[in-house]
């Protein structure tokens, strides 16, 4: 394990596999190595084929620290760190919402050599300032436990029993406590979201793109990733058989390396 100080003094901890071309892995909301290891696995399935693979917690999570207040460019200042202490240049590789801080990242010439960005969450029109204020109430009140709940009912839209199943299952509680973070992802989400010009809003990245998505997914996602390839420049789209709103290591990467190569 590594740390790169970012930009606003943060620590940001890291696994680095491998030596070689760097990619970068941004997770979604919550996700994080204590309870991701899909994502060290395929960082240290990349590692071996030939490049340099960086799974880290974004800011608020696991081992890395946390400044306040939250703001994306904070983010962006956390992957060029990483980026500098990669060599300079590297692909970003986005789960869900990481796309977020991913597409920020290449807008903002830190470096960003080529995204993969897998079923970002992204929905023109849609307004989340309900959910924002009903999380940021709960959390203020330090119900974090609830705060999880109600992203994963209500935000996410997963039926009631299968939450209560995950409440009970080894992890909860590394979920819930990084509870206050879902803020992070549902204020950037919800940014771009009501963003007037959201067609237009990454006609600037011109880096080569691709846009994943799996045919067993949540409702929507297929459109979304749709609707995101189309809007970037340089940008193609592809689905995985099989696949959920989280890939298997073996659907994925296969596909990376063909899309890094």
């Amino acid at each position: 394990m590594s740390a790169v100080s970012s930009q606003d003094g943060t620590v940001i901890d890291y696994d680095l596999y491998g030596d070689g071309p760097a990619i970068i892995f941004i997770g979604g909301a919550t996700q994080h190595r204590a309870i991701d290891k899909n994502t060290g696995q395929v960082a240290q399935r990349l590692a071996a084929e030939g490049f340099t693979a960086i799974d880290y917690d974004r800011r608020g999570r696991g081992r890395s620290g946390d400044t306040a207040p939250w703001a994306l460019e904070r983010e962006v200042g956390d992957l060029a760190s990483l980026i500098k202490a990669a060599g300079g240049a590297a692909t970003l590789y986005s789960s869900s919402s990481g796309a977020t801080v991913a597409l920020a990242a290449a807008d903002a010439g830190i470096g960003v050599t080529a995204l993969a960005l897998y079923e970002p969450p992204l929905f023109a029109g849609v307004d989340l300032a309900e959910h924002l204020a009903t999380l940021r109430s709960l959390l203020a009140a330090g119900k974090n436990d609830e705060a999880m709940r109600y992203n994963l009912k209500a935000v996410i839209g997963m039926p009631s029993d299968a939450v209560d199943g995950m409440a009970h299952a080894p992890g909860w509680a590394e979920l819930v406590a990084v509870a206050p973070t879902l803020v992070y992802d549902l204020a950037a989400v919800h940014e771009i979201n009501i963003d007037p010009d959201w067609a237009g809003r990454w006609h600037s990245i011109t880096v080569p793109t691709i846009v994943y998505s799996g045919d067993q997914t949540f409702p929507g996602m297929p459109e979304a990733a749709d609707a995101v390839a189309a809007a970037i420049p340089n940008a193609t789209r592809r689905t995985l058989p099989g696949q959920g709103h989280g890939p298997t290591p073996d659907a994925i990467v296969p596909v990376l390396l063909e899309f890094l190569r």
